[in-house]
């Protein structure tokens, strides 16, 4: 992932310092008279901007918000509906919950089923994608940049500010659920936190099923938190903080070249520790047990009790969290199974492979993967080419990793070309088909109803899908089923 916005850090430092030197001119044109006559952004939806970036002209679908700069629009997509609503019956609320404002406490962001009235389905209402500038400012130590320089936090400020995830906060729970929901906790990857994934979230959550996003605490999230006592009167609480409490800021730990297995195995060890103790804390909601929320954000957490189906569990994750999924699933028995988006199983010990038995759905892009990866990868899926109900390997045909996060969806397609941080595939539909391979086995594994083209996605009967991989394992890999447990820098932590 650090990769995608190392480009577009470049790129947009470079425009920023040329145009403190150059006047910008923006024009908007009305196309259907070639340009010839001026509208104002707000009259119409398509607008060109002709900017010095790379000496291109962009072309984006829709005008800018009231907020977001407008010469940074040509970079974005629109940040109220890059972000699709799920497909499901529900609309979707959210809300953050941190019970234990310690590091021995547990931090998610939970997605669940709402249908609130339509005075309240205003998208002004959705949630904002990233939580705090500081976040922008981990993504943008994560990537090597030096976050005092005014440019970085402008940057990256200007490019995730504004963007919505189609959830609304605090919503009440949909009441006109008869039957229990499901829950799927959801672990995230290297560098990114609890909102990254929003996209697979609500989708879920429309569906009928309860998603706690985990933010972990490890030093893999690209920024994170816990909250301290204030120590003086005249210290003031962060804001969204309770009375007396200060955010006190997690950073990134970067792997050193000699450190870096043991590094990521005790990271991987932790993570699903926390998706332990989320799960948990999860009980603890459906128990009706009252918990001190160090968010502060006036959840109404009476209300999810008797609503979870505890025998219906899940455990989700992309890449870093693909593997702290499989160790979960090892380490805690109510998980029954698990959906692993593009895993990065370089952290996990190959002696734990013969404990991973329970149910997995791999579900990979075409570019991200390498011969080690994919071989241990056989280890839990023996044959690729004949999957079963319980085990299949599946591959989205013109993806990259960034594909399964939220990442794709937001920069403008022309900028995306431009990096190349997007396969071929929109954005959009392999999102889409990302999401309903996912529901479908979720849906089978737990005897739900679905769709019946999702199961589509899962048979390789779409032409944007294949069952198996695109990577081939040479004679040495076939033979001892991997190499030395050792994988390159730009292998063992680059796109996570």
């Amino acid at each position: 992932m650090h990769v995608f916005v190392r480009q577009i850090y470049t790129r947009i430092t470079t425009f920023w310092s040329h145009t403190a030197k150059t006047q910008l001119q923006c024009s908007t044109f009305n196309f259907a008279s070639q340009g010839s006559i001026l509208q104002s952004a707000s009259a119409r939806n398509q607008t060109t901007l002709c900017i010095p970036l790379a000496s291109t002209i962009l072309t984006t679908s829709d005008p800018p918000s009231s907020t977001q700069p407008f010469i940074m629009w040509p970079l974005t997509n629109n940040p109220t509906t890059c972000m699709k609503p799920g497909k499901g019956p529900f609309h979707v609320a959210c809300s953050d919950i941190m019970c234990d404002h310690t590091i021995d406490g547990s931090f998610c962001r939970l997605f669940y089923p709402t249908n609130p009235p339509a005075q309240q389905l205003d998208k002004s209402l959705y949630t904002t994608w990233l939580p705090t500038k500081d976040y922008a400012r981990g993504y943008a130590k994560f990537i090597g940049f030096d976050v005092s320089a005014p440019v970085a936090s402008m940057a990256l400020s200007f490019l995730l500010d504004d963007y919505k995830v189609p959830a609304i906060w605090n919503a009440p729970l949909a009441t006109e659920m008869k039957d229990k929901m499901p829950l799927i906790i959801f672990s995230h990857g290297l560098g990114a936190c609890r909102t990254a994934y929003s996209s697979t979230c609500t989708e879920l959550a429309s569906r009928g099923f309860m998603v706690a996003a985990v933010e972990h605490r490890d030093r893999s999230a690209c920024a994170t938190y816990v909250f301290k006592e204030v120590q003086h009167e005249e210290d003031e609480a962060s804001e969204g903080a309770r009375a007396g409490m200060v955010q006190d800021w997690i950073p990134h730990n970067f792997a050193k070249p000699n450190e870096d297995f043991e590094l990521r195995n005790n990271q991987v060890t932790q993570r699903a520790e926390e998706c332990t103790l989320a799960l948990n804390l999860m009980e603890k909601l459906n128990k009706g047990e009252e918990i001190i929320n160090a968010m502060n954000n006036e959840l109404n957490t009476a209300m999810f009790k008797d609503k979870f189906d505890m025998d219906k569990v899940a455990i989700a994750g992309h890449s870093f969290g693909g593997a702290t999924s499989l160790v979960s699933l090892v380490n805690d028995d109510r998980f029954k199974f698990g959906v692993i988006f593009d895993a990065w199983l370089y952290p996990i010990e190959r002696s734990m492979y013969p404990s991973i038995t329970k149910p997995l759905l791999f579900i990979n892009t075409e570019t991200f993967h390498w011969q080690g990866n994919i071989a241990r990868m056989h280890r839990m899926v023996e044959d690729f080419e004949k999957p079963t109900d319980d085990r299949r390997v599946i591959t989205i045909l013109g993806t990259c990793h960034q594909n399964q996060s939220d990442f794709s969806l937001l920069v403008s397609p022309t900028l995306g070309k431009l990096l190349k941080t997007r396969g071929k595939l929109d954005p959009h539909i392999a999102m889409e088909i990302n999401n309903g391979a996912a529901v479908a086995f979720i849906c089978k594994q737990f005897g739900l109803p679905f769709e019946e083209q999702l199961e589509s996605y899962l048979n390789g009967e779409n032409k944007d899908v294949m069952v198996g991989t695109n990577v081939k394992l040479d004679v040495n890999y076939k033979k001892s089923g991997e190499k030395k447990q050792q994988e390159t820098p730009e292998k063992s932590q680059a796109n996570l």
